[in-house]
């Protein structure tokens, strides 16, 4: 289930606004969704960097739709980005919170998968027989 769609940008941001950083090939006062789409693509690439195997992909949870969002927002408006209120802001935080899941400072809350740890998406489980020589039978040798 993708956590972030067109509708929750337009929700977010108002088709207004959205009409106006989307406006290339479109009519007047029409969201491109060729280009909102474009820009919602990049933001979940940069935020599967962060969190890919740390959540569940059939139940993502709601931070990742926030996160991604301000990432998309801030794609979208580019080197306007510093004309408009909290997109700069939004975006840093966005990254930021990303790390620190990451890192394993953070969680996404109740919808991560028991069997990944914080910052350690899926690891490999490791088994082998048990050690043949150790420091105490290789005493005097």
């Amino acid at each position: 289930m993708p956590y972030l769609l067109p509708s929750d940008m337009i929700d977010r941001y108002g088709e207004a606004f959205l009409a106006e950083v989307t406006a290339r090939d479109a009519a007047p006062g029409v969201v491109d969704m060729g280009v909102l789409q474009v820009a919602i693509d990049d933001a979940v690439s940069v935020t599967e960097s962060y969190v890919a195997g740390l959540y569940n992909a059939d139940t993502p949870p709601r931070a990742l739709t926030m996160h991604a969002a301000a990432i998309a927002w801030h794609r979208l408006l580019g080197v306007r980005a510093a004309a408009y209120d909290g997109a700069k802001e939004g975006y840093d935080a966005a990254l930021s919170f990303l790390r620190e899941v990451r890192r394993g400072e953070a969680s996404l809350g109740d919808e991560t998968p028991a069997d990944t740890g914080p910052g350690n998406p899926q690891l490999p489980q490791i088994s082998a027989p048990q050690a043949t020589f150790s420091r105490d039978s290789l005493k005097g040798f």
